[in-house]
């Protein structure tokens, strides 16, 4: 080490104290002088001297007092720091003289930096931000495209060489769970017994799963979420070990996830041990719900383990007791788990930071233009500076401290936006989006935010710094007042900068215009059915009840039976999952004229266990032959109704009517494509189309069965059409439903318009968020235009007043303006449309049924630009219209 070194360091700490405690060194310095200057001028006045001559000789051997002070504050401090000190208390001083350019700078910044804040919040909280377990990245999720049953996860778990474990997790399903007081209708699911040391996680309370939870019979468990343990319980430690009731069925309570933990999704409350039966060799193999889970080895990435388990796959589909198809689950992929759960947010979230990052664009070069203004008004004094000596290093640095200063303030203000809006901002998006609970207000954000105020105060306050820092001393110290034209050149700058915001604004409201036209095709796609006036609600007895043949059946038959007889009611009608939801019974077959391969998998429709009324309650129309009725519940006629789309698929330019439909949904047929007349339904009728899971995807086979006893199901829903508004229609539906069973929960009580809305939120969501940030970028837009043209009107009005004089109509002047106006809305629209253009195949997956070079938009949004412009210089144009003339040429 260089032995320098520690004076260094000494020397180095000394002067950082010094900045702390400058007053009190100044103090010492002047008292030191003085005292100095005293002895001298004592000994001037001993060698016969008056005072004044003692004092004059005094200063004059002593030296220049003022560059004693400044040698030795470089001496003892850290001269840098110290300018920057200066630099940054005449930059406050400078925003307190002129209160209403600051304050119009911070709000236009703060508006552009809330707004980035606000979308880089949630890209922070759904995407950045890990999950709450432990090496997150190493933890992936197993999909095909169909589930998996328990068996296949075993058989992964002990033949992969790329995974530390592999776990697997069922549906998220309601269950009527019920404790100490009422029965409740929460979300819970199954899991594999090491899904937790996959995880990484440890219980908050009590354990987890252990290996005999595996074998049925001790699977009689049951993990609670944290929020579900606070919620129900308050957190009491009390409930370990005591035993609810979940679908009927008698569980303990063994453990609680620490908190933070929402898993396998966010509304979750309990989990349960997948479990085998003991000497079934079938049992391993049926039942296809479940999605696999996996954690890494050290050094494997998610390709590796992909191409692994697809090797794995034909020498394990053979230990199904059955023939299954070849292509059954093929092509098994491995994505990092965040990714699967961020799922298509992702792509909507970049799209709205770029729409956002734009409007700090253009709110940048507004504030630029108003620093260019005020730069104007300060040419004399930055001359005076120069002549002075102050040198053009200094000058830029001077400007940026202050454009800076503005940023900063900017900052603070736009997270306090960006607090306020988040609330609205969750309340826009859907309720299904990833992560929602975790959005909050992160360090990463305040990071963010104080980057983007730096770099936003550099940047707006670059150009004008520049343009000050060398100005013409000779020609600015002798101007004493303003040419008869005025400086037209020192306009280009402030009209390329009103150019460039017009043309981030015209990009903007480009994209949200294509996105609100979809949106509006999207309103107008017809569902199928009648949604207008239907009410919808979720009747659900225990899992167990349908163990008893013939209750469920004999429940919901008895509440339609009640429903159909309440006031204002026309029609009521149960089914075992509302469309649009894109919840299904999965109904998968062979069909009559379709032989099989055994290679190959079966067909797969859309298939919903329906009532008779269904069709009347919920609008559809019969196409063909008849609709079930209440004799088809006996099971006997077997008889199924099909929609349109299927029939033109499967029996194209024949009778459908007739034709045989065999599921192999519960038993795999051991000769595929053979039909069994036994096991075979009937197709009696076929009804127009619905969409199954959202408007914007195409129709999907649909099957409609009969509930009968052998496919009755505890959780159906059921729908009144009625005049009466939903408020008034639950409170006697829960009455009706507490008349047969007072323990049956009524639960998600909505209209059938609410459950159409809910299929496009996500897109609803974008576009609103999206027309938002462009009527920001815009309103901005306008203020620009309307600064920069007042600001020209006045620096020309000794050349308009002159004009007036001369003979100019007030109706000339009014054009002079608006040409003006018009000409910067004309270029700003034409290079934004340019850029519109080259990136419009970037919304192609945002769009539906519009094409991204849609005529209509690409039209309208330069004639809203071209309006905003002569809206924003309607004002100034009539200020330049009256102007006096007198006044005018006496304008100094």
């Amino acid at each position: 080490m260089n032995p320098n070194t520690p004076d260094r360091i000494r020397t180095l700490l000394s002067r950082m104290a010094s900045l702390f405690r400058a007053r009190r060194l100044d103090s010492d310095l002047e008292e030191e002088l003085r005292s100095h200057i005293a002895l001298a001028i004592e000994e001037n006045l001993r060698r016969g001297m008056s005072r004044q001559q003692a004092r004059t000789a005094a200063l004059r051997q002593f030296g220049g007092v003022t560059q004693i002070r400044e040698t030795y504050r470089q001496q003892r401090g850290v001269p840098m720091l110290e300018q920057m000190n200066r630099d940054i208390r005449f930059g406050l001083r400078q925003l307190m003289k002129s209160p209403g350019f600051a304050i119009t700078a911070i709000v236009t910044l703060a508006l552009g930096v809330g707004a980035n804040s606000a979308i880089f919040t949630l890209i922070d909280s759904i995407v950045l931000r890990p999950l709450p377990f432990h090496n997150q990245d190493k933890l992936v999720f197993i999909s095909s495209d169909g589930f998996f049953p328990k068996g296949w996860i075993r058989a992964l778990q002990q033949n992969s060489q790329s995974f530390a474990s592999i776990s697997a997790y069922g549906p998220n399903a309601e269950s009527n769970v019920a404790g100490t007081d009422a029965t409740e209708r929460v979300f819970g699911s199954r899991v594999t017994i090491n899904t937790f040391d996959t995880l990484g996680i440890h219980p908050a309370l009590g354990s987890f799963f252990t290996q005999e939870n595996a074998v049925e019979g001790q699977d009689l468990a049951v993990v609670l979420s944290h929020a579900y343990w606070k919620q129900r319980f308050a957190e009491s430690p009390a409930v370990l070990g005591q035993t609810i009731r979940v679908d009927g069925i008698s569980r303990r309570v063994i453990g609680m996830m620490p908190a933070g933990i929402q898993f396998p999704y966010a509304d979750t409350s309990f989990v349960v041990p997948v479990s085998f039966k003991g000497g079934d060799v079938d049992d391993p193999w049926q039942g296809y719900d479940l999605r696999g889970l996996g954690r890494l080895k050290d050094g494997v990435t998610p390709a590796t383990a992909q191409a692994e388990l697809n090797r794995l796959h034909p020498l394990l589909l053979p230990l199904f007791p059955w023939r299954m198809p070849d292509s059954w689950v093929s092509n098994t992929t491995v994505v990092p788990l965040l990714d699967e759960i961020v799922g298509d947010t992702r792509p909507r979230l970049m799209l709205l930071f770029g729409a956002v990052g734009l409007v700090l664009l253009i709110a940048c070069a507004n504030v630029a233009n108003l620093m260019l203004a005020k730069a104007a008004s300060r040419e004399r004094e930055m001359a005076i500076r120069g002549a002075l000596g102050a040198s053009a290093k200094h000058i830029v640095s001077q400007l940026l401290v202050e454009s800076i200063l503005i940023g900063i303030l900017a900052g603070i203000a736009g997270l306090g936006i960006a607090y306020g809006t988040l609330r609205g901002l969750t309340l826009v998006l859907p309720a299904d989006t990833p992560r929602l609970a975790d959005i909050g207000l992160h360090w990463h954000v305040f990071v963010f935010a104080g980057v983007a105020s730096v770099l936003t105060g550099v940047l707006f306050g670059l150009v004008p710094a520049l343009k000050m820092a060398s100005p013409n001393l000779q020609q600015t110290l002798r101007s004493g007042s303003l040419s008869v034209i005025g400086k037209g050149a020192s306009f280009r700058v402030s009209m390329a900068l009103v150019v460039g915001q017009i043309a981030l604004s015209v990009v903007v409201i480009t994209t949200a215009g294509l996105l609100l036209h979809s949106l509006y095709g999207l309103s107008r796609v017809n569902p199928g059915f009648n949604p207008d006036k239907v009410v919808t609600a979720e009747v659900s007895l225990d899992a167990t009840a349908c163990r008893q043949p013939g209750r469920c059946h004999q429940f919901f038959n008895e509440l339609v039976r009640q429903a159909q007889g309440m006031a204002g009611v026309n029609s009521a009608a149960v089914v075992s999952s509302l469309p649009m939801t894109g919840f299904d019974l999965g109904y998968v077959y062979d069909a009559e004229g379709h032989p099989r391969d055994p290679r190959q998998s079966a067909l797969q429709a859309a298939g919903r266990t329906v009532s008779s009324d269904y069709f009347s309650a919920i609008g559809l129309h019969l196409l063909h032959g008849r609709l079930l009725n209440d004799a088809d519940q006996a099971g006997t006629s077997r008889a199924v109704v099909i929609s349109q789309h299927m029939a033109e698929t499967l029996w194209p330019n024949q009778d459908p009517l007739g034709k045989y439909l065999e599921s192999v949904t519960d038993e795999v047929s051991l000769r595929p494509g053979v039909i069994d007349p036994a096991k075979t339904v009937i197709v009696v009728g076929v009804v127009s189309n619905t969409h199954h899971d959202s408007l914007q995807n195409s129709f999907s086979e649909e099957v409609y069965l009969p509930m009968t006893v052998q496919s009755e199901r505890p959780s159906m829903s059921i729908l009144l059409r009625s005049q009466l508004p939903a408020s008034q229609v639950a409170p006697m539906l829960r009455r009706a439903v507490a008349a047969i069973d007072p323990s049956a929960p009524v639960t998600r009580v909505r209209t059938l318009d609410e459950v159409v809305a809910s299929s496009v939120s996500a897109t609803r969501a974008l576009t609103l968020l999206l027309l938002g940030f462009g009527a920001l970028a815009v309103g901005v837009g306008a203020v620009g235009v309307y600064s920069l043209i007042a600001y020209i009107v006045n620096w020309r009005t000794r050349e308009i007043g002159i004009r007036l004089a001369l003979g100019a109509s007030k109706w000339g002047i009014l054009s002079l303006v608006f040409q003006q106006s018009i000409l910067l809305s004309a270029l700003g629209s034409i290079v934004g449309l340019g850029v519109a253009l080259a990136s419009a195949r970037l919304l192609r997956g945002f769009l539906f049924e519009v094409n991204p070079l849609d005529p209509l938009t690409f039209c309208a949004v330069p004639l809203l630009m071209l309006l905003l412009a002569l809206l924003a210089a309607w004002i100034p144009a009539r200020r330049a219209a009256s102007i006096d003339p007198i006044r005018a040429l006496r304008t100094e």
